[in-house]
């Protein structure tokens, strides 16, 4: 398998695995609302103009200076506003101020002022009255006029919010498990006059924007222009829309995407106007829908596969460029699907992104040791230890030698040209590199060190640089000689072993180099091997080496040979128990 085809299933692999963490990671509270707040910063970044067919009518600070009485008795006001309203040409009125028992034994006639203003004004604007699940379990002991009015004209509604589990409001429960209708849903039904259709029971909520984002108007401000007979100015304020009254005060506030990242009060949001923003979702049906799982944990896939192919082609302060610039087109896109009506999970994605690179970046680090270590071992087994950590440590590799004490080993195949005119190419070079296969596996055994393949011959150094102790490698180089030799197979092995000084170190130029051993240490030791066919031996060695030879190896000399460049007759040797061939 090729580098490229190995990067290639490791980025797959990595995806996969992401993926399979990314659905296991999303069962985790801390990730879930990692997505929650992501999906806010969506929600803020895409604000829009509000519906022109929505405005609030607030009890606000200014109303409850104004008016004296507790809330509970303000039953008069509600009245005036919402016959006012009918009056001025509203289409719906969405009544966001629950009525849980009736108060005529403290203020007898208000219970029945708010039902005839209900009753009186459904014709033309029905009032959509709210009510809290809990407080009407109660209605048969406490019966309360209006409630049981605007049950009668199908007119009553539930206003639970729907808070995520870190108590932001981001949707809307639209009906409940027994069929009653939201309060939100009923007005833009009303409004719309045909059924709003909504695939899910809970309605994620588009905001146009943070509290005060809709227009408004104070319920005191509204009863006064209603009093003064100010008309034009009610119609103005309420015609052919959907009016929601309810409070804005401290105690009906809620967290919504907005809270976290604005400034000022109030940074939360009124209920009515998380209503108001509900009605404006189905009024222009830009609503918000999850993405299908399997897509999601597509595009979580395809994120991983990304940032895995990035990861493993670039490197430095680049990568962090385009993990930077893979980051923001994911966002990008992410909220583009939003613009779209889609919620994708854009947390989750930059969290595969990140998962992924850091994958790819300990598969790489685990990659590129294993790599340094098999050049390091090839470098320390064909050209030495000394060069390996040389490499290593400096990171180049010098145009330099030493001159060094070694052993010399010299081997070539006896009768190999012969052999190679009558086969075939590919079974001569089969044949070969399986015998140099097992030679080399012999010599790095005994500690030497592989400088070249010459032909059908080895040239090893054997040097202190890989013994276990110092002035060994004579010993070392004749023993490996002898596994050597006496290794059955199909090719006969002669070795000549000389121990000299030789000049040790790379050669050639900057494009091209070779590491070996030059000197007449190098001469002898192939003029020796050459020797054996003269002398019929299998291993020849000087004296130089018998005399540096552990004394457990028995030698025995063999006579005197001249080599050229040096005036006196070398002595030479082999080993007493080797095979006469």
């Amino acid at each position: 398998m090729t580098n490229r085809q190995s990067a290639a299933l490791s980025a797959v692999a990595i995806s996969i695995l992401v993926t399979l963490l990314g659905f296991l990671l999303s069962q985790l509270r801390i990730v879930r609302l990692l997505h929650l707040k992501a999906r806010d910063l969506h929600t803020i970044a895409s604000q829009h103009a509000p519906s022109k067919d929505v405005i609030l009518l607030v009890i606000d600070q200014k109303s409850l200076d104004r008016y004296p009485e507790p809330l509970l008795f303000w039953h008069p006001y509600y009245a005036e506003a919402i016959e006012a309203a009918a009056e001025a040409g509203a289409k719906v009125l969405g009544l966001d101020v629950a009525f849980p028992i009736p108060v005529d034994r403290w203020a007898p006639g208000l219970d029945q002022r708010m039902a005839e203003a209900v009753i009186k004004t459904a014709p033309v604007m029905p009032v959509i009255c709210g009510y809290a699940a809990v407080a009407m379990d109660r209605q048969h002991d406490w019966v309360v006029p209006m409630n049981m009015a605007a049950s009668a004209l199908g007119q009553m509604a539930y206003v639970n919010l729907h808070a995520d589990e870190d108590d932001f409001i981001r949707s809307i429960e639209l009906t409940e498990p027994a069929g009653s209708k939201s309060l939100s849903l009923m007005v833009a039904e009303r409004f719309l006059g045909k059924p709003v259709n909504y695939p899910e029971p809970i309605m994620k909520i588009r905001y146009a924007g943070p509290a005060g984002t809709f227009p408004r108007v104070s319920l005191s401000d509204f009863v006064n222009a209603a009093r003064a007979g100010q008309k034009q100015r009610l119609r103005q304020w309420v015609a052919g829309k959907a009016v929601l009254l309810g409070p804005d005060i401290i105690s009906d506030r809620h967290a919504t995407p907005f809270y976290a990242f604005r400034a000022g009060s109030p940074a939360n949001t009124a209920g009515v106007e998380i209503h108001a923003n509900a009605v404006h979702t189905m009024l222009s049906g830009q609503f918000l829908r999850s993405v299908p799982p399997p897509l999601q944990y597509a595009a979580v896939f395809l994120v991983a596969l990304a940032a895995a192919a990035v990861t493993a082609h670039v490197t430095g302060w680049m990568l962090t460029v385009w993990l930077g610039l893979l980051a923001i087109q994911i966002a990008l896109l992410a909220h583009l699907a939003f613009l779209l009506g889609w919620l994708p999970e854009s947390g989750q994605l930059l969290l595969s992104l990140a998962a992924a690179t850091l994958l790819s970046l300990v598969y790489n680090y685990l990659t590129a040791s294993r790599r340094r270590e098999a050049l390091r071992h090839a470098v320390a087994l064909f050209v030495g230890k000394k060069v390996a950590e040389s490499v290593e440590e400096t990171g180049q590799v010098e145009l330099a030698g030493r001159k060094q004490l070694v052993t010399i080993l010299f081997t070539d195949i006896r009768g190999f040209t012969s052999w190679c005119d009558a086969q075939e190419p590919e079974a001569v070079v089969a044949s070969l590199n399986h015998y140099f296969s097992r030679m080399t596996a012999i010599i790095v055994k005994h500690g030497g060190q592989i400088n070249k393949f010459i032909g059908d011959g080895i040239l090893a150094i054997f040097s202190d640089d890989e013994g276990a102790h110092l002035g060994d490698h004579p010993t070392r180089a004749v023993r490996c000689a002898i596994e050597m030799t006496s290794l059955a197979g199909q090719f006969r092995t002669g070795a000549g072993i000389h121990t000299g000084y030789a000049v040790v170190g790379n050669v050639g130029s900057g494009d091209k180099m070779d590491y070996t051993a030059l000197g007449d240490t190098v001469n002898l030791a192939a003029r020796l091997e050459g020797q054996n066919k003269e002398f019929k031996t299998s291993i020849l060695l000087s004296s130089a080496t018998r005399e540096r030879l552990d004394p457990s190896i028995p030698v025995r000399r063999i006579g005197e040979i001249a080599v050229r460049g040096k005036s006196a007759l070398q002595e030479i040797y082999t080993v007493s128990e080797e095979i006469v061939v």
